[in-house]
């Protein structure tokens, strides 16, 4: 194509009987595609064909049709959302805390607003004003409105995340949680009807969340190596227990006993398991 006329390395230019210039170009999926509006000269038909060029050599080229009517698409917060929830694998109590955050404190302010209509200024005004008593509620709620603009960016509905405050994400601790000492947790021991005594001393020693230690079965306890394997927990949803994986493949783990606790487990099993 080089060396005849409005024929460029990339693509081909024309002008047209309206004296305004066309430019088009044959895609990876070998169908031609033109720009979807003509220009006033020919250094503007030339410019779209190379930002078009360098989209493909970036791998994120997808036909400029598709993109034309996705950005011309008005989709508001709530209906967006509603697709970000159902495409996503949730254990079912993070579903249903998410599906909370976004009826209570997002999507009341956010939800009739269009995605891309969504500013900076817009984000800074709902967090300030909202669970400004609850901060942990207030940082999971920031953390999901990101999560979900983050998306939105990647679907190309938006060109950058409007998510940008500082720390707003985290929420410090009101109370410092203060470990037991060896008496406190002897006097906790004792007060537990016996049955539930291990499960105190495990929670104490071998740093195990409440989930863990509820789903606990006889094959979890290997007592030749001295090991708990932990391998689900149970989470309570809509006041029904729900037993599954831990929440990450960091939560699935060995946890090395205390050797004190060895004869406790094994008067426990004898005991109190079935």
């Amino acid at each position: 194509m080089a060396g005849k006329k409005n024929h460029r390395r990339f693509g081909y230019v024309r002008r047209l009987p309206s004296k305004r210039w066309q430019a088009s170009y044959i895609g990876p999926d070998t169908a031609r595609h033109s720009a979807p509006a003509t220009f006033d000269t020919r250094g503007d038909a030339e410019g779209w064909l190379s930002a078009e060029g360098r989209l493909i050599e970036l791998g994120t080229w997808s036909p400029p049709q598709h993109r034309t009517a996705t950005a011309n698409q008005v989709v508001t917060l709530t209906e967006y959302s509603a697709a970000w929830m159902a495409d996503r694998d949730l254990k079912p109590r993070t579903r249903v805390h998410y599906q909370q955050l976004l009826d209570r404190h997002i999507l009341p302010t956010l939800g009739p607003v269009a995605v891309r209509s969504i500013t900076p200024a817009m984000v800074r005004s709902w967090h300030a004003l909202t669970a400004r008593d609850l901060p942990t509620i207030r940082a999971h709620s920031y953390g999901l409105l990101r999560s979900i603009m983050a998306t939105a960016v990647t679907d190309e509905l938006i060109a950058s995340n409007p998510c940008h405050i500082r720390g707003a994400g985290s929420a410090k601790r009101k109370v410092e949680i203060v470990p037991a000492t060896l008496d406190e947790l002897e006097m906790l021991v004792d007060a537990m009807p016996a049955k539930y005594r291990l499960m105190v001393l495990l929670g104490a020693w071998c740093a195990l969340r409440f989930g863990e230690l509820t789903e606990l079965r006889r094959k979890d306890i290997d007592l030749k190596n001295g090991i708990i394997k932990v391998r689900r927990g149970v989470t309570w949803v809509d006041s029904k227990p729900v037993v599954g994986s831990p929440k990450s493949d960091a939560g699935a783990r060995d946890v090395a006993v205390p050797p004190h606790l060895l004869p406790l487990i094994r008067q426990h099993l004898s005991e109190h398991a079935g």
